[in-house]
Order: C-alpha cells, then structure tokens, then sequence
C-alpha cells in the first residue's frame, strides 16, 4: 500500500508579521523542518512540499538533522495560495497523482510536534480499515489536522474551495472517518503569533529536557 503526503507549507504568516517557517524553536531547529523531518520518518512516499514560487526554502535546513540540507523532496510551488489552503491541497494532489497513491497524508507546516509516532498511527488505522474515507487526528472531539485521505476522496480534493473545504469535508456525514487520539494535546497547536511562538519554545526546551 502506497500512502504519499502534502506538506503544507505556502501560507502567508499574517497574524506573525513575517515569515514563520525560518524562525527558531532553538538554536538551528527551524519551525517549518520539524514536520516535514517526521512526515520523512514515517515513511510516507514521495513527499510533496506545497510552497509560495518566491519562498527561499531557507527553513529547510534544520541543525537538529546534522545541520544539513533535508533530503531532496518534490517542490510544488503554488502560484495561487492566497485564495485558499485548498489551491495548496490542489497543486500538492496534482504533483501527487502520477504516482498513483493509495492515500495521501496531509500535514500543516505550522504543526512542529506532530510526532512520527501519531503519523504512523494514522497509517495503521487505515491499513486495518481501508475502506475509512480519512483517518484524522482528534483533537477535543474535533477531526484536525494532520489528515489521512482514502483514494475515494481524491477527486474530491482536487475540486477544492476556500479555506474552510477540508473542515467540511471532515464534517460531512458523505463521508465515513476515523480519529486518532492523541493524549498531548499540545502535539496539534500551530504556530500563528509571537505568543505562539514563545509557547512552543518553551514546550520544545521542555520536550528535549524529558528526552535527554
């Protein structure tokens, strides 16, 4: 079974003020990397990385990963991503499909502690449970982000509109789903302000000090 994944990475930082992917939870580790090195451990192939055509990719080098370079992977850039997260979707599914995928993840670059581990849970899931439209993380009794969608729904994220087109895709009862806990909820927050952003340094500190 062959489960591809859309890294969502084109999104304009409005509520940050600037660019968000390069800014540090740590000395060398950039906060766009982090996921995309988990989406990487878990084995999920290829790996399409939906960008903004004038992003310099800078975020990509992470010092946690031997500060060098991340292994190459498919740049799809999107010309369009100011209407919408689902114009990212679009252009990642159009990179994806030649490779005819039984599913796709789809995970946000603004996610820095979605776990390898939580990744691959959703793929098991689907494995046992293959005619699952998606399997999504749960968070609160909510379906979020990142996302496992069946080949079932393809076509239908391809025709994607506006912001709110995954939200109710997960909310429409067309569809049946599967939702995979997580017992830190910390692990879905996404990185929108400087507040965020001090937060999520104070977790990843606190993270590496229990790991150590």
């Amino acid at each position: 079974m062959k489960i591809g994944a859309i890294y969502l990475a084109a999104g304009f930082s409005r509520r940050m003020g600037e660019a968000k992917l390069p800014l540090e939870l740590a000395p060398g580790v950039t906060l766009g990397s982090r996921g995309l090195l988990e989406v990487r451990r878990g084995g999920f192939q290829p790996i399409v990385v939906v960008v903004r055509p004038e992003d310099p990719l800078l975020w990509l080098y992470d010092g946690a990963a031997g500060r060098a370079r991340l292994p190459k992977f498919r740049i799809a850039p999107c010309r369009d991503a100011r209407e919408g997260m689902s114009r990212s979707i679009r252009i990642g599914m159009q990179a994806l499909l030649p490779d005819e995928p039984d599913a796709v993840l789809v995970a946000l670059a603004d996610q820095p502690f979605v776990s390898v581990s939580l990744l691959r849970r959703l793929a098991s899931v689907f494995r046992e449970d293959p005619a699952a439209d998606f399997v999504a993380s749960g968070c609160d009794g909510v379906s979020a982000f990142p996302v496992l969608f069946n080949k079932t729904m393809f076509d239908r994220l391809c025709r994607l509109e506006g912001d709110a087109g995954v939200r109710a895709l997960l909310q429409s009862p067309e569809y049946r789903g599967r939702a995979v806990r997580c017992a830190a909820e910390w692990a879905f927050v996404d990185i929108d302000t400087k507040a965020q952003l001090e937060k999520a340094r104070l977790i990843w500190s606190q993270v590496q000090a229990r790991a150590r």
